[in-house]
């Protein structure tokens, strides 16, 4: 198994296949990293130039994600890609990634067969039946995913403990599995967390949209496909939300990470997105809907730092600042919202 993926800039990515387009009898290694030193294009956060091996892992991932090829000792863009005309298109370097460039780069990551056996052969039946980023959102599944450092026997696992019970942790490792199914599949070693953890899943969430992810208490990652631009109306959104709940009585009482993700896995819409219309509810309608808060400590405890922000994204923070776990919501929203009247 490759585990090759690491962290990755995909607008300098998209920056350097613009470097190279301008040179039609393609760039030689040092060639590139000079020009995108003094482009700065590669560049530290204080302006201080990468070292060597970053300029190699993003030249030698666009090779392996078909982007770029190799012409004897020069780079050259790949003309037989589609994703590499649609990701040259514009000629202005440092631009934010656009949805149309985004979903370039998901295709490309998606067709790459290391990055199937590694991590999308968890989401889909079959790892090659998406052959486009619109295909995967359409047939992936959710997954769950858990990154340990140190060890744990199953049969020493406790019936309070976190941890699965079914995996044998003793370094670090990376654990991946269908959302709700047994068993979990081990990855072992650094090199998987990188390549999953760091690498793959930090691209598809954070830089290319095409992936969500809330983190559990436990430390478990959930992670779900999305549409990279919403094809859901916030009025659309809305009214299927209010549709989704059960009213026992006049109020309905929710918990918002787990409706906010159900509703971001039913719908193919963010965490943030689904949050986005509590928080309109709560603002506009005061009258029929309350927040329930927490404590950040009771949210957090047990998690690293690095979890922290992501465990507190499923929860909402209301204009005050506290963070809210439950909503209370009076079944008259529906009428409202459906009318498009706001409350007092």
């Amino acid at each position: 198994m490759n585990f090759w993926m690491r962290w990755l800039d995909f607008r300098a990515l998209r920056d350097l296949l613009l470097l190279v387009g301008r040179h039609p009898l393609g760039l030689r290694a040092s060639e590139l990293e000079r020009l995108a030193t003094d482009e700065r294009i590669l560049l530290r956060r204080d302006g201080r130039p990468y070292a060597r091996s970053i300029h190699y892992h993003h030249r030698r991932s666009l090779e392996r994600l078909g982007l770029l090829e190799r012409r004897g000792r020069r780079f050259a863009l790949n003309d037989r890609s589609l994703e590499t005309n649609a990701l040259t298109a514009q000629t202005t370097f440092r631009e934010k990634l656009e949805p149309p460039q985004k979903e370039a780069f998901a295709n490309a990551v998606l067709r790459n067969e290391d990055c199937q056996d590694v991590f999308f052969g968890s989401f889909l039946r079959s790892p090659a039946s998406a052959h486009n980023v619109a295909t995967f959102v359409e047939r992936a599944q959710p997954v769950e995913l858990l990154t340990r450092s140190g060890g744990i026997d199953q049969d020493k696992s406790h019936p309070g403990s976190h941890r699965p019970s079914n995996v044998r942790f003793h370094s670090k490792h990376v654990a991946i599995r269908p959302a709700g199914a047994t068993p979990w599949r081990l990855l072992e070693g650094a090199n998987a967390v990188q390549a999953v953890h760091f690498g793959l899943r930090a691209w598809c969430v954070d830089q290319l949209g095409f992936l969500d992810a809330t983190c559990a208490a436990d430390g478990t990652y959930t992670l779900y496909p999305k549409h990279i631009v919403p094809q859901v109306t916030d009025q659309e959104l809305a009214a299927e939300m209010l549709e989704a709940i059960d009213f026992d009585g006049e109020w309905a009482t929710i918990r918002i990470p787990d409706y906010a993700l159900a509703t971001g896995i039913r719908r193919y819409v963010s965490v943030d997105h689904a949050k986005g219309v509590l928080m309109d509810w709560l603002t506009d309608h005061p009258d029929l809907v309350a927040g329930i808060p927490t404590r950040v400590g009771f949210i957090t405890d047990g998690l690293t730092d690095r979890q922290h922000a992501l465990a507190l994204k499923g929860y909402l923070r209301s204009h005050s600042g506290a963070y809210l776990s439950h909503i209370r919501i009076h079944r008259m929203l529906r009428e409202r919202v459906q009318n498009g009247v706001s409350g007092p």
